[in-house]
């Protein structure tokens, strides 16, 4: 079986490309968040969760990370939901650092991993983003199927359009109704090729 992309996203032109990794970076924000803690903590995950109010939410996330005694693992997870959030905001830098300094307090955070990954592929940082988003996915993650549906728009921005088109399937296997996943498995088509021909 060979995968392919579509014909309007093989002929990668400069504009072509352009067009095509806007549209593949538009998916690109699923990004995971995780359940920690209580008050205020518990209510940064809700925000992160529901995107609701952003701005007010990042204060409410600092509040949380400043005055609440959170557990390594807890701080680590708000540091990750509030990354999340900045991330939204269009504040890269900040929310990098939020990622960097949740994996730097829990190492074993998949979600931290995955959410730095998303946010590198918007940055056009495809195999950085792969590495990333491999280790979450190992790792393991409260959301699993966004880590693969990252992980395959990564390898469709890399040209690996076969990985990417089992990623697609793989993430809605995991979650039936994701629909950012099945819209992109419209830009492949599959062919069968025969048991004696070539690879």
């Amino acid at each position: 079986m060979k995968v392919f992309p579509q014909k309007s996203a093989l002929a990668l032109s400069a504009v072509l490309a352009a067009g095509l990794l806007s549209t593949v970076i538009d998916g690109a924000w699923a990004q995971t968040v995780i359940t920690v803690g209580s008050g205020r903590a518990h209510d940064c995950f809700l925000r992160a969760k529901s995107g609701m109010a952003p701005r007010e939410s990042v204060e409410l996330c600092s509040a949380a990370l400043q005055v609440e005694p959170l557990s390594k693992k807890d701080r680590a997870g708000t540091l990750d939901n509030r990354g999340v959030i900045l991330d939204v905001l269009g504040r890269s830098n900040e929310a990098a650092k939020d990622f960097h300094d949740a994996i730097a307090l829990n190492p074993d955070l998949g979600d931290a991993y995955v959410n730095l990954g998303s946010m590198l592929i918007k940055q056009g940082q495809h195999q950085a983003a792969l590495d990333q988003i491999n280790t979450g996915i190992n790792l393991g993650m409260s959301f699993p199927h966004i880590g693969y549906y990252d992980r395959a728009v990564a390898e469709q921005m890399l040209g690996r359009y076969k990985e990417a088109y089992y990623d697609y399937k793989k993430a809605l296997e995991l979650e039936p109704n994701f629909v950012m996943a099945s819209e992109r498995l419209k830009d492949f088509v599959v062919t069968r090729v025969p048991a004696n021909a070539p690879s």
